[in-house]
C-alpha cells in the first residue's frame, strides 16, 4: 500500500475540542497524532464521514489555542469494554495561516526537524 500523507504526522496529545453533532455540547479528546494536514482522535462520539467538524485545538507547553475546520475522513470502531469508543482521522479544510505555521513549528520542535 503505498503512502497518501503528505505531512510527516508526530504522536503528540494535542487537546481538541468539537462539538457534539446532535447535542452541540462540547466534547474533548486528545490526539493520537497530528500532522500540518489533519489528525487521528479517540471519541465516544459517532462521526459521520465527509461531515464539517469545527474544532479548537490547544498545543501542549503553549497557553493559546487556535480554532480550525475539519473534514471526518475515516471513522474505525474501537473494541472496548463498555461503551464503544471510535477512531476518528480528519483533514484540515481550513486553519488561519498564523495558526497552521505554529503548528507547523510545534510539529517540526517535536519531530527535531
Amino acid at each position: 500500500m503505498q503512502e497518501r500523507r503528505t505531512h510527516i504526522r508526530v504522536s503528540t496529545p494535542v487537546l481538541i475540542e468539537f462539538p457534539h453533532p446532535v447535542t452541540m455540547k462540547t466534547e474533548r479528546s486528545f490526539t493520537f497524532d497530528v500532522s500540518e494536514g489533519g489528525l487521528r482522535f479517540p471519541t465516544a462520539v459517532k462521526l459521520d464521514v465527509a461531515r464539517e467538524l469545527p474544532m479548537t485545538l490547544s498545543l501542549p507547553f503553549q497557553n493559546s489555542t487556535f480554532h480550525a475546520v475539519a473534514e471526518v475522513l475515516w471513522v474505525r470502531e474501537i473494541a472496548r469494554i463498555g461503551a464503544t469508543q471510535y477512531e476518528v482521522g480528519v483533514r484540515f479544510r481550513w486553519i488561519e495561516d498564523p495558526d497552521r505555521q505554529r503548528l507547523a513549528q510545534h510539529l517540526r520542535n517535536l519531530s527535531g526537524l
